[in-house]
């Protein structure tokens, strides 16, 4: 917002002194609004629609646009390899990609509705395009921006990505700022997995994360509250304990979504194990035998480093 303060004000022909005594407020106050010190309470919009000459749901978009770009990037990156990490630093659109975008999902645009990762009719769905948008932004601007949508829309669920836009119709989609809850959900369930049949696809260009963060959300601040917790008596067959902690079944019941009374009238039993339990929580869990070589085994499942990062980025 301070760039864009201080040009409508120049382009008003008024000095920081003059805006000042207008607005009512020391010189020191415009300084530090077109500085960055300091922001525009909302309830100065208006006065300053006034003497801008320029509606107040521009400025506020101009707002929202200046503080877009300063939102700094929060992926978690720390639990994911490099090649992953590539991936999501080219998953970002810019305003006029997202027009076209839009155009694509209105125009039911098969490419993009796919649910997985797969063959490429990309160029085929743009054919949909309406000539008079191509005549109007330009044939070799409209490849270009064509291009770069093609890169995100591979990889990123439709719907997930126009929720977000509907969210922040004037911010300019970037999934490593999105919101740490939006970035959780992107991660369970808005990007398109692997096509297991589709064999021209490399690995590295594959988009699998391996976890599962509305898990990951509910137990492990159990585990990091009550520390390990003897869960099996032997491997992965073996059922679990009956005694384990009341705050770490509670964990599991909601985490798995088990109904309570259900759950104790004996239902749930093919999913009431280690593998179903612990599934999407590989990379941030550990479960071992703690006992000594010889003795009865005792199957311990705690939270572990990568956990413990994962939980400061959450309630940071």
């Amino acid at each position: 917002m301070k760039s864009y303060i201080k040009r409508c004000r120049e382009e008003a022909g008024l000095t920081q002194e003059q805006l000042a005594e207008r607005m009512g407020v020391s010189v020191v106050a415009v300084q530090n609004w077109e500085s960055g010190k300091t922001t525009i309470k909302l309830n100065r919009y208006y006065e300053l629609s006034e003497i801008f000459n320029i509606p107040v749901d521009e400025l506020i978009k101009e707002m929202l646009i200046e503080s877009d770009k300063s939102r700094p990037d929060v992926w978690p990156a720390f639990l994911f390899d490099e090649a992953t990490n590539a991936i999501i630093d080219t998953l970002h659109l810019n305003m006029a990609q997202q027009d076209l975008f839009g155009l694509m999902y209105i125009y039911g645009a098969d490419y993009i509705n796919e649910s997985e990762l797969g063959g490429d009719t990309f160029d085929e769905c743009l054919k949909r395009i309406p000539y008079g948008f191509i005549d109007r932004v330009g044939s070799i601007r409209f490849m270009n921006q064509a291009e770069g949508l093609h890169r995100v829309v591979r990889y990123v669920r439709a719907d997930f990505l126009m929720k977000v836009l509907k969210q922040n119709p004037e911010s300019e989609f970037n999934i490593k700022k999105l919101s740490k809850n939006m970035i959780c959900e992107f991660i369970d369930k808005g990007y398109k997995p692997f096509n297991d049949f589709e064999d021209d696809i490399k690995k590295d260009e594959e988009l699998y994360f391996r976890i599962n963060m509305g898990k990951a959300r509910i137990l492990l601040p159990v585990l990091e509250e009550i520390g390990a917790v003897h869960i099996t008596d032997g491997w992965w067959s073996n059922p679990i304990r009956e005694d384990v902690p009341k705050e770490f079944l509670d964990g599991i019941l909601k985490m798995c979504k088990f109904d309570r009374s259900l759950f104790e009238e004996g239902y749930y039993n093919r999913d009431y194990n280690i593998g179903y339990i612990r599934s999407g929580l590989e990379t941030v869990t550990d479960y071992k035998n703690v006992d000594k070589e010889g003795k009865e085994e005792r199957w311990e499942l705690s939270i572990n480093k990568k956990g413990s990062e994962l939980l400061e980025w959450l309630n940071k």
